[in-house]
Order: structure tokens, then sequence, then C-alpha cells
């Protein structure tokens, strides 16, 4: 644990300036209840010359009407386009420097979970906006912050 602990907390505080290094690709991960509430946050980290990137939603969420789109297609397709999305978020997160949890409420769903464990293992540092209740999963993020702190600890 002590070890997970320190690779975690590697950000060396020397030589940092007061701006965040343009370029570094921060990934929000959350669930699409949140996507509007992920956009609004992503703006002011965008003025800053950072590159934010939130999940996208699928064919499925198209428009933010689920059950319109679940009445019209089988499940086959639902399941493929459902897929699509997520495999295309993994690869958001292989590109990004850092990864940033919307869990607003502490909600983590399952599909987060799993991008929490695919930031792991491509050693990705990991944020969240709120507290994890998991006992386990708490140990995997490196600092709980707002939106608003976010950019003061990548400067």
């Amino acid at each position: 644990m002590v070890a997970l602990n320190n690779q975690l907390n590697r950000t060396s505080k020397k030589n940092r300036s007061t701006r965040p290094k343009r370029g570094r690709v921060i990934v929000f991960c959350g669930s699409f209840k949140f996507y509007q509430d992920m956009e609004k946050a992503a703006t002011p980290l965008r003025k800053l010359g950072l590159t934010v990137i939130v999940p996208q939603p699928s064919h499925i969420r198209h428009g933010h009407k689920p059950q319109e789109l679940k009445s019209k297609y089988d499940q086959k397709t639902l399941t493929k386009w459902e897929g699509e999305g997520a495999f295309s978020h993994l690869q958001n997160i292989r590109k990004a420097d850092i990864v940033y949890i919307f869990n607003k409420g502490s909600y983590l769903g399952p599909a987060v979970t799993v991008e929490i464990g695919y930031s792991l293992a491509l050693d990705k540092p990991i944020y969240a906006r709120a507290p994890i209740k998991d006992i386990t999963v708490t140990n995997f993020i490196k600092k709980v912050l707002s939106p608003k702190k976010l950019i003061y600890d990548l400067i």
C-alpha cells in the first residue's frame, strides 16, 4: 500500500509555474446523468489551455432520451452502440495525462469503476470530485478536489 501511495504522489512541486502545462490532457469519467455538469466544469479548464475530454453520449443517449431509442432499436443494436461508446472512452483514458472522476454526490456506477481500473493499469493519476465510498477504491484516488480546485493542483 505504501508503494501505491508513493506512486500516486509522484507529482513534483519543483519548477511549477502559475499556469498548468499547456497541452495537458484531462479525461473526465462519470455518469451520463452528469453530462451537462461535466461540460460546464470542463469550460474553465479548457480556457486555461488544457484539453479536457468529456465522455460523449453514445447512440443510446442521443439527446438524453434513452427511453425513446430503447423503444426503437433491438437489444443487440443497443448493446453494440453502448460498447462502442465504452471502448471509445477507454481510448480517451489512454490519451490522457490525468483522470478526473466526476462522481457528483459520490455516485460511482459500474462503468466508472471499470474506468478507474483501466486508469490504474495505465498508471494514470486519478482525482475525484467527491469522496469514494468504497474502502478499496478510495486508495486509488490521488486527491478529492472540486473541478475549480483541480486547476490549482496542476500548477
